[in-house]
């Protein structure tokens, strides 16, 4: 991998932060307008597919997918974007969205032990190190000092759905991306997401769609979250994983958060704090020492990784 194409997909990962710790000000704007969380979701990726399978099948950026590779595909939509909101979304009903945020945080660490185990990767003790710091840096973020820590074995269980489904995914995706590009990808992705959220969307959430307030602000926030984040942050986060690997990207998602504060601070939401800013920098400093390379660099842990590494998609 030459230095550019890493300081590409570096570039990619931080925009693809940047999209999703904004989505938050247009999810609750449209929860706050009275939009369910299945029709959100739902519009979101129908908006998004239409959008990007359009432009891509007119300039030919979408590349043939081999009959036997689609059922991969849905594999994959399975896992990210449908099990990984619903085990996020519904986890949150029972936990405080901080104990939610540090349990997320872990992620990088699932997916970097499943890597290892499925794909055969390399256990480094700097990107240990680098998570590890990180998680602290997102708990000192959203938990105050001396607060009681909300837990809830029901809401915990689901939000492990979550960090399973991300593990998942990350595997389904290192193996895509070694067959096809980010933009075949991502948008085979968000299209084949449709038919998982759709039957949620008919019994729960159609009979409320006559009340929707389909304004132009409602309208724009909807094509913002379809456009930069189901679209936009998932193809900055392939071409990243393509460019640096899915382990090293995965923990830069926990400087979602530091994306999210800033945005509420903006907005008179959020006030920043010496805490919040001790939070900050500990995930910064986290995830830049995950992405160095030590001199004593791997963890020995036996596993049979002969069994597991050969790829379920052929060319």
């Amino acid at each position: 991998m030459g230095k550019s194409n890493a300081l590409a997909g570096y570039i990619a990962i931080i925009f693809s932060m940047l999209f999703w710790g904004m989505s938050f000000v247009w999810t609750k704007l449209l929860l706050n307008a009275g939009f369910p969380v299945f029709t959100i979701v739902f519009l979101r990726l129908l908006i998004a597919s239409v959008i990007f399978v359009t432009i891509f099948k007119l300039t030919h950026k979408l590349e043939p997918v081999q009959k036997g590779d689609w059922k991969w595909f849905f594999l994959l939509a399975f896992f990210e974007p449908f099990l990984y909101f619903i085990g996020e979304d519904f986890g949150m009903m029972y936990v405080d969205a901080s104990f939610a945020a540090v349990i997320i945080a872990l992620i990088p660490i699932v997916v970097s032990i499943t890597m290892h185990f499925v794909e055969g990767e390399a256990l480094r003790a700097e990107f240990f190190l680098g998570t590890l710091v990180s998680v602290a840096g997102v708990f000192i973020m959203t938990f105050g000092f001396g607060d009681a820590i909300n837990f809830h074995l029901k809401g915990f269980l689901i939000l492990l759905v979550a960090v399973a489904a991300a593990a998942g995914y990350s595997v389904m995706l290192s193996r895509m991306l070694k067959t096809y590009g980010p933009v075949t990808v991502t948008t085979l992705q968000n299209l084949l997401a449709i038919p998982f959220y759709l039957p949620f969307v008919c019994i729960f959430d159609l009979k409320l769609w006559g009340g929707l307030a389909w304004t132009g602000v409602t309208i724009s926030s909807l094509v913002c979250l379809a456009v930069l984040c189901s679209a936009g942050a998932y193809m900055c986060y392939s071409y990243a994983a393509k460019q640096i690997t899915v382990t090293k990207v995965s923990v830069f998602a926990n400087a979602i958060p530091i994306v999210t504060l800033l945005c509420a601070a903006w907005l008179g939401q959020e006030s920043i704090t010496l805490q919040k800013c001790l939070g900050v920098l500990l995930v910064v400093v986290g995830v830049v020492v995950s992405q160095m390379k030590f001199k004593n660099p791997e963890f020995k842990i036996q596993s049979d990784r002969n069994s597991c590494h050969k790829s379920p998609i052929t060319k």
